[in-house]
């Protein structure tokens, strides 16, 4: 799993008590670890509002006095999870698939409730904010580490809603 870096996620909005919702590191609080985490610096541009005369040759287009608008976009990030199996006094009391399939329930399940999240890899040092899960896979593979862990490989589609808008981390570890 070298080659793999966790990412932070926040669910955006307030909680009941209005504060801001905790970041979460994927490793930490998930066990999961990103491979691939395709932002896009710059993506495309929106056509803009037009309009097109029979008696005039070209278009009109309307460019607004804040430029040219950027299109949403999906992303398809390659994630991994890891374990090995729990063994107590010579005795295996949670095999490692077991413990995964929970950790990626859990992940996936956060995911899906949390709505709209502000998402940062620590990898690429980019951010995004506005994001939310789009689907899950169906193409998932189990692989074992020489060191005794079974890693889960999978894929999950996020939607990007606010391309332009640079989120930066701000987040201390938990001891």
């Amino acid at each position: 799993m070298a080659e793999y870096n966790n990412f932070y996620l926040q669910r955006m909005g307030t909680t009941p008590l209005n504060a801001a919702y905790p970041v979460m590191d994927s490793v930490e609080n998930f066990h999961v670890w990103c491979k691939d985490i395709p932002f896009q610096v710059y993506g495309k541009v929106k056509e803009p509002a037009k309009r097109a005369w029979y008696d005039e040759h070209g278009d009109d287009e309307y460019i607004s006095g804040s430029g040219l608008f950027m299109e949403a976009y999906t992303m398809t990030v390659e994630l991994g999870c890891r374990a090995k199996d729990t063994v107590e006094q010579n005795v295996v009391t949670s095999t490692a698939k077991e413990n995964v399939k929970g950790y990626v329930k859990t992940f996936l399940d956060y995911l899906r409730t949390a709505g709209m999240m502000k998402i940062y890899s620590a990898h690429t040092l980019i951010g995004r904010q506005n994001v939310r899960l789009e689907s899950v896979s169906d193409k998932a593979t189990w692989q074992q580490g020489e060191d005794g862990y079974w890693f889960l490989i999978f894929e999950v589609t996020f939607k990007v809603n606010d391309p332009v808008t640079d989120v930066t981390l701000s987040y201390t570890p938990s001891s």
